[in-house]
């Protein structure tokens, strides 16, 4: 005589599943999380790549510019700095500011202008610069950005000599 035989069971138990679940959990936030940490980092990339267009847009705009025209406060205010710098409109609360001073030089007094909220005016100025060998032109871009709304700066810096490199 045969004895009958027991089927295996199939199936899973409701831990089991409670287990498989909780990973799947687990799995798909770190991956959500991991889309917005990606996310803000492409954020913030976007705005330095703004913020240093900016910069080259600024900096271009004085290379093409003669010894009497980077050297004197009022034109830049007028030339350079009266309008919204190109490439500018992908940043949040932006402001500029332009230092020159004088590169290889015993005096230190500087020619400051900045651009905020639409308006540009002269901080400081060096009314000698005019009469200098060399300039040393630091520009500073600061905005509001990604993650969160911190205060974000990028700035570049650039010597300029009387009568160009060949001189």
């Amino acid at each position: 005589m045969f004895s009958p035989r027991s089927s295996p069971q199939n199936g899973s138990t409701l831990i089991e599943g409670a287990i498989a679940a909780a990973i799947a959990a687990l799995f798909l936030g770190s991956l959500f999380t991991m889309n917005t940490s990606t996310m803000e980092t492409i954020k913030m990339a976007r705005e330095a790549a703004c913020a240093s267009q900016v910069l080259q847009q600024r900096i271009e705009g004085l290379r093409i510019a003669n010894w009497h025209q980077i050297t004197d406060a009022d034109w830049i205010l007028g030339n350079v700095l009266n309008t919204d710098a190109a490439g500018g409109n992908g940043l949040k609360n932006i402001s500029e500011t332009l230092t020159i001073t004088p590169y290889g030089s015993s005096s230190v007094d500087a020619t400051q202008v900045t651009r905020a909220n639409g308006g540009a005016r002269i901080v400081t100025r060096n009314s000698s610069l005019l009469t200098e060998n060399a300039i040393k032109v630091l520009w500073v871009v600061n905005y509001t950005g990604a993650p969160n709304d911190h205060d974000s700066s990028r700035q570049t810096v650039a010597i300029l000599a009387k009568g160009g490199v060949a001189k």
